[in-house]
């Protein structure tokens, strides 16, 4: 048998949450996702220990950690740690059932958009250190993932568009033909998760532990997107930070030559369109800061080496490779 964690393709479940609730787990719940479904405490049949968090990008950290992690070592080896939430706490749990003893199996039950089509897949978890995004990692893959479609629908219209963010990400980097049918017609709620977690799935397969560079190209808008999270104390949240750091990705593209122009304005033109991302929210952002800080955090990003960033690139619908942006600063 697999060590809990190890990777494996996803095992998706849909249906009522009530239906599909595991037995005797232990769980780390969004308290606001609590409150506005009330059947999700009332489901959970004997439950090993519920902690109830605030979700956010201040849950992942170390004292969040030392805080929570105690309270779940009664959970024997081969146990189960479900995750009820959004992106950061599932990212948390990812953190604690890679830890709790040596690693016990994790159930993801995703309850934003932005965490069904992205975070939920591909078994990351981490930490933020300081102002710097995701700086502690672990790998450990969902055993399960449920996917209850009553829980979307108390997100808001900005909530949506984070997740629709993502998975056009997906869409352009990874298959040119889904790119071309949902850069013409927005898709449905149901084929936009599924078919997001499909290609995901895909190159996480290719790559389960980022080994070959494959898994990379997940990464598109990401490198300007961690800096613009952080400039903001993690106001712009995460979905939005991804398309605005397209945006970016887009112009460094076209700067290198790399990016034609005509993809660039038509990749902008949706952005814009499905999710609100603008060069004016843009400049907002970063014209508060000043180049420094700006490229201290670039220089902080995790695929930066020797002094030269690396970004991905689009080169055509379907295609986008990581590659080294020597003049950054």
């Amino acid at each position: 048998m697999s060590a809990p964690g190890s990777h494996c393709p996803p095992n998706d479940r849909w249906g009522r949450f009530a239906s599909l609730a595991p037995k005797g787990a232990a769980w780390i719940i969004d308290a606001k996702v609590a409150r506005l479904h009330p059947a999700v405490l009332r489901s959970i049949r004997a439950p090993l220990q519920v902690e109830l968090v605030t979700a956010g990008e201040d849950l992942k950290s170390t004292r969040a950690l030392e805080r929570l992690a105690p309270k779940l070592l009664g959970l024997p080896r081969g146990g189960t740690l479900v995750a009820v939430g959004g992106g950061t706490v599932g990212d948390f749990a990812t953190v604690v059932a890679h830890l709790v003893k040596r690693g016990v199996t994790l159930v993801q039950v995703p309850t934003t958009l932005l965490a069904a089509v992205d975070s939920s897949v591909g078994g990351k978890g981490a930490l933020n250190v300081g102002k710097v995004k995701n700086a502690l990692g672990v790998f450990h893959y969902a055993a399960r993932t449920l996917l209850c479609p009553e829980l979307f629908e108390t997100l808001t219209p900005a909530q949506h568009r984070e997740g629709i963010a993502e998975a056009l990400k997906m869409a352009v980097c990874l298959d040119a033909a889904v790119w071309k049918r949902w850069s013409r017609r927005a898709p449905g709620t149901l084929e936009l998760v599924k078919t997001a977690r499909a290609l995901k799935a895909r190159v996480c397969a290719a790559d389960p532990y980022e080994q070959t560079g494959r898994r990379s190209v997940l990464n598109f808008g990401h490198t300007f997107g961690h800096v613009i999270e952080s400039l903001s104390g993690f106001r712009v949240h995460h979905g939005e930070a991804v398309a605005l750091g397209m945006l970016c990705a887009l112009d460094v593209g076209r700067a290198m030559e790399r990016t034609p122009w005509p993809l660039a304005e038509q990749v902008e033109a949706v952005l814009t369109a499905r999710t609100g991302a603008s060069r004016g929210r843009l400049k907002a952002v970063l014209e508060r800061h000043p180049a420094e800080e700006v490229g201290r955090l670039l220089g902080a990003d995790k695929k930066s080496a020797g002094g030269a960033l690396r970004m991905v690139l689009l080169e055509r619908p379907g295609v986008a490779r990581l590659v080294e942006v020597p003049r950054w600063a």
